[in-house]
């Protein structure tokens, strides 16, 4: 395990190095070097994911307070950077690619853990579906994608882990 937690840890500074660079490029407005930034930054989480699922996975606990936000902020910077590209279409794409991936660790984590668990992945989604009623705003002439961003505004009880 602590060869894995050494792994996990050097991917979660190399995630945070990259979100860093990306919010520079951002900044910047240098948008495709942004968005290349948020998707490897992905990709660094896409390799923590592996251990999550492996024999020995990292605390549950470790994976709702350090993880799932970390999913969140990579989505969410993808989302902003195509808002400010005009690319409402692909911000919505991601919005909603994002709020699957959350809600995918909700149902694999979240089986039988502790309250304090559901209530910090909760917060975590809820983050995700406050920016989508953000969103919103700029998309009001845009029926076909405030569809794509329904199901983000329906309610998710992580408690029994269904779909209202």
């Amino acid at each position: 395990m602590d060869t894995n937690n050494t792994l996990i840890q050097q991917a979660m500074l190399t995630w945070q190095n990259t979100i860093c660079e990306g919010n520079s490029a951002f900044e910047n407005n240098r948008y495709i070097t942004a968005d290349k930034l948020y998707q490897d930054s992905l990709e660094h989480l896409a390799n923590i994911g592996g251990f999550i699922t492996s024999n020995t996975p990292p605390p549950t606990s470790w994976v709702i307070d350090q993880f799932v936000p970390a999913l969140v902020v990579s989505y969410l910077n993808l989302v902003d950077s195509s808002m400010a590209q005009g690319k409402h279409e692909i911000a919505c794409d991601f919005l909603v690619e994002g709020y699957n991936v959350v809600c995918d660790c909700g149902h694999c984590l979240l089986n039988a853990t502790q309250d304090e668990n559901h209530y910090l992945f909760s917060k975590h989604l809820s983050q995700l579906q406050q920016h989508s009623f953000a969103i919103r705003r700029h998309l009001a002439q845009s029926p076909n994608l405030l569809n794509k961003l329904e199901k983000i505004s329906e309610p998710y009880s992580v408690t029994s882990l269904t779909y209202h």
